[in-house]
């Protein structure tokens, strides 16, 4: 006997290939059989999947998940749009290492804290593994090492090189981490103090991923450099260190042509042909989302949230600011006002401010949009917004990329218990919008396609050798649902309106979601 039998489903085995009908067998917490018929009464429990899909459990690469997922580990917002595994510590933001005194003060530093009711009881990426396991979240989860953090520990939020010593320790902390189960080391290089960062640094801590055999992923500085500038240095930097770069969340300015997209393309792949392994990830919905500090010059950040603060509140140093603010150098998106939207604050008696757009705040309070945005850092600190900064041209050519990976760059969040601290939809639906609107609706991706990009290709990204795919002896992380009627309900408004068509989702070979809606079964585990 087995444990379960999933019969006549249309299987997608994660590999890219044509998809076969048949029977899938599950064992404790593994996958017995795949597509081999199984007799009558051979399983303990029978579910017919006559006219749906069965894939392997989706997995999202890029996740900022790594305290949220503490805060409510029933992580619905993942489990139910079919993700079975999450990949945190992207951006440079890693849960650790954190020092003694850090955990007081983290969520004015970093955009991934701002849940007050996780207890930091770890230090380290062994122990924070721990406390994942502890914890036993609804979904397996993975974490990369970032660079943020561990700069903070070493050097704090000064805005210089490291010294020869201080450079040896971040090496130190990288190797630690990754030897503690890290599956990477990644920067981001929009935010502060990774801004600070130059070449040799990062090629110096990369090389550590590379001796470890783990990727380097990394959030491109963008800015005044632009794109493709920001995408060579990507490049240059995975060169020196020889270490298996993915560019995350790889995309063109929205004002520029659609030529745009297959020009970053084409620079991934003449890297790749000179025999570096570069690949890319993108997020699936036009606005984006992420912390407004990284709107302010360097010298604004240098030095940590307290000093910025500091300088925001003394005049000079605030006109300095509004006037880089309101000249030629900053991304045209911060100009817009009226269509950053605040999704994420980080402190919850702010919540009176999720779901609208600045330039609204700015006229209850009677003041300027300019004015309101500087305020609401000495008020929230790492507030998020959402303007539109991908065109969907751009989109869809990179997504149909065969080097690129769809991903949610979100957050698992309770609909209900995380709402006053702000939800997006792309943390409930970016499984569900790459199968109905990519595939179903407007052919972008075919089906077996699409779900090799959010099962093996993943997988292999993260070094998760026994997930992915629906092969026998594999991990039991599966999701069936219906091709016909899969879809992200999602939106601006209802930020946490959950899929439809994701009919059962199974973790480890328990039954996570059965009729599309948790079963409050967490079987995840730290990976």
């Amino acid at each position: 006997m087995i444990d379960v039998a999933i019969r006549n489903a249309e299987i997608y085995d994660g590999s890219g290939d044509p998809p076969r009908r048949g029977d899938i067998g599950v064992a404790g917490d593994r996958l017995a059989s795949v597509g081999t018929p199984l007799a009558a009464g051979a399983a303990h429990e029978e579910v017919d999947a006559t006219g749906f899909a069965a894939a392997p459990g989706f997995i999202d690469l890029h996740s900022h998940s790594d305290t949220s997922a503490l805060s409510d580990p029933g992580c619905i917002s993942v489990i139910e749009q079919g993700g079975t595994t999450i990949v945190n510590g992207l951006c440079g933001f890693s849960a650790a290492p954190i020092g003694p005194e850090e955990p007081a003060g983290l969520a004015d530093e970093e955009p991934i804290f701002g849940y007050p009711d996780v207890m930091f009881d770890w230090d380290s990426i062994g122990a924070y593994r721990a406390a994942v396991a502890r914890a036993r979240p609804a979904v397996n989860m993975a974490t990369l090492i970032g660079h943020n953090r561990v700069r903070r520990q070493v050097m704090g939020g000064d805005g210089r090189p490291p010294t020869s010593a201080e450079l040896d320790r971040m090496r130190s902390l990288v190797r630690e981490g990754i030897r503690e189960g890290a599956r990477g080391f990644s920067t981001g290089l929009s935010y502060a103090p990774g801004l600070f960062a130059e070449q040799d640094e990062l090629a110096a801590l990369a090389r550590v991923a590379a001796e470890e055999a783990v990727p380097y992923h990394t959030h491109m500085r963008y800015g005044e450099r632009g794109v493709v500038a920001s995408l060579e240095e990507a490049i240059a930097t995975g060169e020196r260190s020889g270490a298996w770069l993915n560019v995350s969340h790889l995309y063109p300015p929205a004002r520029e042509p659609p030529a745009a997209a297959d020009r970053l393309a084409e620079l991934v792949e003449e890297a790749r042909g000179r025999g570096n392994e570069v690949t890319f990830d993108l997020t699936v919905f036009p606005r984006g989302g992420g912390a407004w500090v990284q709107a302010l010059p360097g010298w604004a950040r240098d030095g940590g949230h307290a000093a910025t603060v500091a300088r925001i509140r003394d005049p000079g140093a605030r006109a300095r600011l509004v006037a880089f603010l309101d000249g030629p150098d900053v991304e045209p998106w911060v100009r817009d006002w009226d269509d950053q939207l605040i999704v994420k604050v980080g402190r919850p008696e702010n919540a009176g401010l999720t779901g609208r757009a600045i330039a609204e705040i700015a006229r209850e309070r009677g003041a300027s949009s300019l004015e309101t945005a500087l305020d609401l850092v000495v008020e929230d600190g790492q507030y998020w917004v959402a303007p539109v900064i991908k065109r969907q041209d751009h989109l869809d050519r990179l997504i149909a990329h065969p080097l690129c990976v769809p991903i949610g760059d979100g957050f698992a969040a309770h609909p209900v218990k995380h709402r006053d601290l702000g939800l997006m939809p792309k943390s409930f639906g970016t499984f569900p919008l790459v199968l109905g609107s990519y595939v179903r609706e407007r052919g972008i991706l075919a089906l077996a396609e699409a779900i090799r990009k959010i099962t093996s290709e993943p997988a292999r990204r993260a070094g998760l050798a026994d997930r992915g795919r629906l092969l026998p002896g594999f991990a039991a992380d599966l999701v069936v649902f219906d091709p016909a009627t899969v879809a992200n309900r999602a939106t601006e408004a209802d930020p946490a309106a959950r899929p439809v068509g994701i009919g059962r989702v199974m973790v480890n070979g328990e039954w996570a979601v059965i009729d599309g809606r948790t079963t409050g079964r967490r079987a995840g585990r730290s990976l």
